[in-house]
C-alpha cells in the first residue's frame, strides 16, 4: 500500500502516519515532476498541492485526503475517476465563522468608512446599527454556518438557518453566505434574492465566490453594504469595480488563515489513514452527487 504525500511532513507526523499504517510505504512529492511519477502507483494521496496537475496519472488511486474544506476544485479536475474523497469538515468551522462575524461587525458598525476625506475633515459622529436589532439568514447550514450562529447568539441576533433542503425568507437585515460550490449553489444568490432582502441589509460571503451574482450585487442598490472574503475571479483584479465601492469590504480570502505546523489537520489525516489501512469507513467522506 502507497500513500503519497503532496507536503513536506513533520517528523513528529510522519512518525504518526507510519504508525497508523506500518505495512504501508510513505512517499514524499516535493514538486510537480515527483508528484505525477509517484502518483501512478499510490493507493492514497494525502494533500491538495499538485495534485491537480497530477490526478490525470493516478492509475489506481483509491482514495484522497483534502486539506481544504472545499473540494469543488479537486471535484472538477477528478471527473469520473472512481476514488473516495475526504476533505477537512470541521477543522476550520470555528475560525472561519469568526472571521464572518469580523466582517458583520465591520459592516453594521460602519469600520469601513470612516477613514476617508470626509470625516476626516468634519469628524462627526453618526447613527449606526446593531448586531442585536437585526434578523440574519445564514446560507449553508453545515460546521461554519452553525458556528456563525452560535457567534452571533450573544449579541441578541436573530437568526434564520437556511439548509439546502428548505425553503427560506430574504426578508433580513443580515445574509451570510457559508455555502460550498456546486451546480445548484452557483449564482444561488442573484438579483431576485437580494432585491427582497430590506433596505439597508448587509451581505457577508465566506463560502465560495461563485455562490454571489457579483453584477447582482453591484447593482443592489437599496443595501447597506457587503463584506466579500471570496469573489468570482480570484485574485480580484486591480480595476474591479468591487474596488471602487466605499460599502463593499473586500478581505482577500483569508477567513482560514496561514498556519504553521503543526497543522490543525494532521490528527484527522492520521486518524483517516489508520481507518484506511485498517478497511474502516474514512471520517469526512464528500457526496460527490451534493459536492461536498
Amino acid at each position: 500500500m502507497k500513500f503519497l504525500l503532496m507536503y513536506e511532513p513533520r517528523a513528529e507526523h510522519l512518525a504518526r502516519l507510519q504508525a497508523a499504517a506500518p505495512r504501508a510505504d510513505f512517499v514524499v512529492a516535493h514538486d510537480e515532476s515527483e508528484a505525477r511519477a509517484q502518483i501512478a502507483d499510490a493507493d492514497a494521496v494525502l494533500g491538495n498541492r499538485w495534485f491537480y496537475q497530477s490526478v490525470d496519472a493516478a492509475a489506481r488511486l483509491r482514495w484522497m485526503q483534502s486539506n481544504s474544506m472545499g473540494v469543488d476544485l479537486i471535484l472538477e479536475r477528478a471527473g469520473h475517476r472512481d476514488f473516495v474523497l475526504t476533505c477537512t469538515r470541521g477543522v476550520y468551522d470555528a475560525e472561519v465563522a469568526q472571521h464572518a462575524v469580523a466582517l458583520a461587525l465591520a459592516l453594521v458598525r460602519g469600520l469601513h468608512t470612516f477613514r476617508d476625506a470626509q470625516h476626516r475633515a468634519e469628524w462627526n459622529r453618526t447613527r449606526l446599527r446593531n448586531l442585536g436589532d437585526l434578523d440574519a439568514l445564514v446560507l449553508g447550514w453545515g460546521g461554519v454556518g452553525q458556528s456563525i450562529a452560535k457567534l452571533l447568539a450573544p449579541f441578541g441576533t436573530r437568526v434564520r438557518p437556511g439548509r439546502s433542503d428548505g425553503r427560506y425568507s430574504y426578508d433580513v437585515d443580515l445574509l451570510f453566505l457559508a455555502l460550498p460550490l456546486t451546480q445548484r449553489t452557483r449564482h444561488l444568490v442573484g438579483a431576485n434574492e437580494l432585491r427582497t432582502l430590506r433596505p439597508g441589509a448587509f451581505v457577508v460571503n465566506v463560502g465560495r465566490g461563485e455562490t454571489l451574482d457579483t453584477d447582482a450585487l453591484l447593482a443592489a442598490r437599496h443595501l447597506g453594504g457587503a463584506a466579500l472574503d471570496v469573489f468570482e475571479d480570484e485574485p480580484l483584479p486591480p480595476e474591479h469595480p468591487l474596488w471602487s465601492r466605499r460599502d463593499i469590504l473586500i478581505t482577500p480570502h483569508v477567513a482560514r488563515g496561514i498556519e504553521d505546523p503543526p497543522y490543525r489537520w494532521e490528527p484527522l489525516f492520521e486518524e483517516n489513514v489508520r481507518r484506511f489501512a485498517a478497511g474502516e469507513p474514512l471520517l469526512h467522506v464528500v457526496d460527490r452527487e451534493k459536492g461536498y
